[in-house]
């Protein structure tokens, strides 16, 4: 097999990448290679379990790129010769590629403790197949034990809890749920609504070991505290998948994933790399953090695709934003950018501004709810460095203003000044909206400092 552009891997970072690069380039033989024939979207997994009546709701299907022209080839890549341009895939075939992008992805991590190979613990994998087998383990589970407690362990406990009568844990070994995304006061919200549907929550401890005969009962915590447990979920992190990159020679960093230029290239000619497996950047810092998100892999994607046979579009992501949105129970909360905890640890001066109004206007309408929006700023030139909002719906898109207001580095008064939409059904009202209201306060603090 013979193609212009070969990308292996089937996710978000994969995909988008080919359909750029047939948008740009609609006379090159584009081809994916995927491993996985039954791929889902990432980002819905947790609700395969109950939100969902059939699992297959959530395929991750091929039509877009059929119909885009992309070849599709259900295939392991097992080795690279980057001096040949070739692959061999675990069929036997040969894929020989004039440009070649690894949106390899990432796989979970299991923590190295006593019987987390037992048979009822669970990896959340990306595959239809995976899923459903999980969704019969915790359907038919009366206790389960979620061990992590980012954003996917919550989102699984608060899924299990309000659709099932288990008894449901979740451990976490950080003093708070969603302690990377969010300020203590956003943690603390996550945790409530957990609690309030019934959820067992377990901070700043963690598992030592997972007993049972020939299936789970029971997770054991370092406190001695032993949780009942039919199924146990493991929501701890991933790993880039990087082996096919490291045995053909392409350069790692020390976190181990593939080192990528600001235009997704390798340090290899012809080969890029996107999504998970490739190495991100903070946007202010420049450090290498463990972001690994669907929107940057689309981003990259657009990047990778545009620019795979010369640059066309400069240096348009300048790294990361780390953009994350949820919903748990009744209350949506989203982050971006940096919190006050990462400021403090990398010794970043900031002043912040808080607002709270109801999301509609009057705050009398139905469906009303109360929206927050924290915001951090640079105490100087008052440069945004943040937010963090929670509430109504409305919280997943106005997050997406201040994740664009950071990456077009805003500051205090741009936001302060900023001109907006209003609808008494679909916003806070002009007078008292949080978002420009948190910029106002912060604003009057830097005054206040200056005087």
């Amino acid at each position: 097999m013979r193609y212009d552009v070969v990308i292996i891997g089937g996710g978000p970072a994969g995909i988008i990448t080919a359909m750029t690069a047939k948008s740009v380039y609609p006379e090159k033989s584009v081809c994916i290679i995927k491993e996985i024939g039954d791929g889902v979207i990432p980002c819905a997994i947790p609700y395969m379990i109950h939100t969902m009546a059939d699992p297959a709701q959530n395929i991750m299907g091929n039509k877009p790129l059929e119909n885009a022209g992309v070849e599709i080839v259900v295939d392991k890549a097992i080795s690279l010769d980057t001096a040949a341009n070739r692959l061999t895939l675990g069929s036997g075939r040969e894929a020989v590629y004039d440009r070649l992008v690894l949106a390899t992805g990432s796989r979970p991590v299991l923590p190295p403790i006593t019987g987390i190979e037992q048979p009822g613990v669970c990896a959340i994998e990306k595959s239809l197949s995976a899923m459903t087998a999980l969704r019969e383990k915790a359907k038919g589970a009366k206790k389960a034990v979620i061990l992590g407690g980012g954003f996917i362990g919550a989102e699984f406990a608060d899924e299990l809890a309000r659709n099932s009568e288990a008894e449901v844990h979740i451990v976490e070994m950080m003093p708070k749920l969603v302690n990377l995304a969010f300020d203590d006061e956003f943690c603390d919200a996550v945790t409530e609504e957990l609690t309030n549907a019934g959820v067992r929550v377990h901070t700043g401890r963690r598992a030592i070991s997972i007993d049972g005969e020939n299936g789970v009962k029971s997770v054991v915590l370092d406190d001695g505290a032993s949780l009942p447990a039919g199924v146990v979920i493991v929501g701890i992190g991933g790993r880039p998948n990087t082996e096919l990159a490291e045995n053909a020679g392409l350069m790692l960093t020390r976190g181990g994933s593939i080192w990528v230029d600001s235009y997704m290239r390798t340090n290899v000619k012809n080969v890029f790399a996107v999504g998970d497996c490739a190495l991100k950047r903070d946007f202010f810092t420049r450090e290498e953090v463990p972001v690994w998100l669907a929107s940057t892999a689309t981003a990259e994607a657009r990047i990778a695709g545009t620019n795979i046979y010369g640059i066309r579009v400069l240096r348009q992501i300048q790294g990361t934003v780390a953009a994350f949105s949820t919903k748990i129970g009744k209350v949506c909360f989203a982050s971006a950018g940096m919190t006050c905890r990462t400021c403090e640890e990398e010794g970043f001066r900031i002043v912040t501004g808080e607002a709270v109004a109801p999301d509609r206007h009057p705050g009398t309408l139905p469906d009303a709810a109360p929206l927050r929006v924290k915001l951090v700023f640079a105490d100087r030139g008052g440069a945004l460095l943040g937010g963090q909002i929670s509430g109504g719906p409305s919280v997943g898109e106005l997050i997406n203003a201040v994740a664009i207001g950071i990456q077009m580095r805003l500051n205090v008064r741009d936001l302060d000044m900023m001109q907006i939409a209003t609808h008494p059904l679909l916003s806070s009202a002009p007078t008292v909206h949080p978002l420009i209201n948190a910029a106002h306060q912060a604003l009057a603090k830097l005054r206040s400092a200056v005087t």
